[in-house]
């Protein structure tokens, strides 16, 4: 079965629960609730959507995304399960690749990439590219031998083309990627895609991350955005299409799944058992919270809660500014070299303000600044970038989010990514920090999402961590 190849409904076997109502979680949701079953989701916070979400300006009580979320038009998972729900239209997808960045400089350019199968629209729009002196350019084309061995290693029909303990930095380095290509382009997707700078991060991911991007399909490498607010664009689709089925989407409730004997024997909130010996439970929380979650005294998961407190996190910051008019040109724009790597344009909200959000990935030497150093570093760089159309720009308003654990480190060392089972018998895991191989993106919490409940549809034999 493909990812998002839905079955027809079918009688329904019992009752599955999902503890945690992130994306991973709504998406196994979706999957299991459209074979037939009767599903239960369990939400600790007040909102749906996990770190996909919208939250409520305590200032003007209008509520805002808290962060910046994009889809490439490869993340086929994400748009299967978008389909599945009737909401594709909920995303917006670029034609073909298209970027504009400011360098430190204040350089202004646009990489654009013609509607042509990989890797020739890559090799095109970087050789198009003026800002690059020549020989950057032309280095480009060493990488189309590795993207062709990425894809084959990807589809399990080649070894993996990084070295063991390689970082994003070695791998651009190998493949001869110059300081102007790597400043503009790999360094600022590698930031976005794996929350952490080249330097740490494992080549692995990233190199999967570029198979995707540049794959087959002739819009494999657009930039998508959700359109309106993140809860309207992907939760509240995943609690209507559940709930339409028979299920049930509960808020405000911390969920605790007890295993006794090697498998689930009930899932409490508040210690009210709210269901008893379930068909299956897909526990879909971030790795920080797998411990507080299972309540297991048999050892049967040690060595997994022991590889999940020794996981890193790396965090995100995100300032979202109000100005008086408008300050940006185009949707988005890169500000390569900054604290602040992005700036999208959210437009005009209720109050008549223009609002841009500007993201810090990888913002271990920000996260803990204060909140009025962080909006006066996110305004100076970014009205130092647009300084034509920023000019006579005033800010009017000013929100900080702050997420210290936002995703998991990908730098070299860390522990094995668990699989979606488990040694207790009913017992699944979902989660972008699952082992899908790929970073902590849409398409890695929707893709471990489908593979936990392919697992619990299948009636699959019970699998280890590794």
């Amino acid at each position: 079965m493909t990812e998002g190849a839905f079955a027809p409904v079918a009688r329904r076997t019992g009752r599955v629960v999902v503890v945690g109502g992130g994306l991973a979680g709504l998406a196994a949701s979706v999957r299991l609730a459209a074979r037939g079953r009767e599903v239960l989701v369990l939400e600790a916070r007040g909102v749906l959507g996990g770190r996909t979400t919208s939250i409520v300006d305590p200032a003007t009580s209008l509520r805002i995304d808290n962060g910046q979320h994009v889809v490439m038009g490869c993340y086929a998972a994400t748009f299967d399960w978008l389909d599945a729900m009737g909401a594709r239209a909920n995303v917006w997808l670029q034609p073909s690749l298209e970027v504009t960045s400011v360098d430190r400089a204040g350089v202004r350019s646009t990489l654009r990439c013609p509607p042509w199968r990989a890797p020739l629209n890559l090799l095109a729009g970087v050789l198009a590219w003026r800002t690059l002196p020549a020989r950057e350019r032309i280095a480009v084309l060493r990488l189309a031998p590795a993207l062709r061995r990425a894809r084959h290693w990807v589809e399990g029909r080649g070894p993996a083309p990084v070295v063991p303990g390689e970082t994003v930095g070695d791998w651009l380095a190998r493949h001869g990627q110059g300081p102007r290509l790597r400043e503009l382009l790999w360094e600022p997707l590698a930031l976005a895609a794996l929350n952490q700078d080249v330097a740490t991060s494992a080549a692995g991911p990233f190199v999967r991350v570029l198979a995707g991007i540049f794959g087959p399909g002739r819009q494999d490498a657009s930039i998508g955005l959700p359109v309106g607010r993140l809860d309207e664009a992907f939760a509240e689709p995943a609690r209507r299409f559940v709930e339409e089925r028979g299920g049930l989407v509960r808020r405000h409730a911390p969920a605790r799944v007890h295993v006794e004997r090697g498998q689930v024997t009930r899932v409490t909130v508040r210690d009210e058992t709210v269901t008893e010996r379930p068909e299956a439970v897909v526990v879909a929380v971030p790795w920080h919270a797998l411990e507080a979650t299972v309540v297991e005294r048999e050892g049967l998961l040690a060595p997994l809660f022991a590889s999940e407190r020794a996981r890193e996190a790396s965090p995100i910051v995100t300032v979202n500014l109000w100005f008086d008019r408008p300050v940006l040109e185009t949707a988005f724009v890169g500000l390569p070299g900054r604290r602040f790597q992005w700036a999208f344009d959210k437009g005009r909200d209720a109050l008549g303000r223009w609002h841009v959000s500007l993201v810090a990935s990888g913002a271990a030497a920000v996260v803990d600044a204060s909140q009025e150093a962080l909006a006066a570093t996110a305004e100076e760089e970014l009205l130092g970038a647009m300084r034509v159309a920023a000019k006579g720009a005033a800010r009017v308003a000013a929100l900080i989010v702050r997420e210290p654990r936002a995703t998991f480190s990908l730098a070299p060392g860390q522990p094995p990514r668990p699989a979606p089972g488990t040694p207790v018998r009913g017992l699944y895991l979902a989660g972008d920090w699952t082992g899908t191989g790929l970073p902590a993106t849409i398409e890695g919490a929707v893709v471990s999402g489908h593979r936990a409940a392919d697992l619990v549809l299948s009636g699959a034999a019970v699998e280890s961590p590794r």
